[in-house]
């Protein structure tokens, strides 16, 4: 133990700190936190701080989506076969009807909508969303890596 001065107070029976590894870390984290500066970055690409954010967003849900796609792709996707097998059968046996125009209304999709219409919209939000794309996508992969 040793003798302490602070800001003209003395403090008795201090024990030195040892400064390792974890602690040089920690420092070095808080000194590059305070250097971060989204909005400073985000201008600097010709997006916003708002932009940025969406960005990031997007990408903690494309981790997740990734790293749960990972983990439970085989349970989700025969779970979801199982499902649609069930349905199409009932369907076909006349037990359940399915108005598939009703579903498109309610999906928002115009009931003469097809699978190229969809595909042309979905290329187009891509166009104008290509930075969260990106980040979403990016996200997925290293949430699939990581999984």
């Amino acid at each position: 133990m040793q003798d302490v001065v602070t800001q003209g107070v003395q403090v008795d029976n201090v024990a030195p700190v040892a400064t390792g590894k974890f602690e040089a870390i920690i420092a070095w984290i808080k000194a590059m936190w305070d250097k971060i500066d989204i909005k400073k970055w985000s201008e600097e690409i010709g997006g916003s701080s708002s932009m940025a954010v969406q960005a990031a967003i997007y990408f903690g849900l494309g981790f997740a989506f990734g790293f749960l796609f990972k983990k439970y792709f085989k349970f989700i996707f025969f779970t979801l076969l199982f499902a649609m097998v069930i349905v199409l059968v009932l369907e076909y046996n006349n037990v359940v009807a399915i108005d598939w125009k009703a579903l498109n209304i309610f999906l928002g999709l115009d009931p003469a909508t097809d699978f190229g219409v969809l595909l042309n919209n979905s290329f187009e939000w891509i166009k104008q969303n290509l930075v969260i794309f990106i980040s979403g996508t990016v996200g997925f992969l290293i949430g699939y890596k990581l999984g």
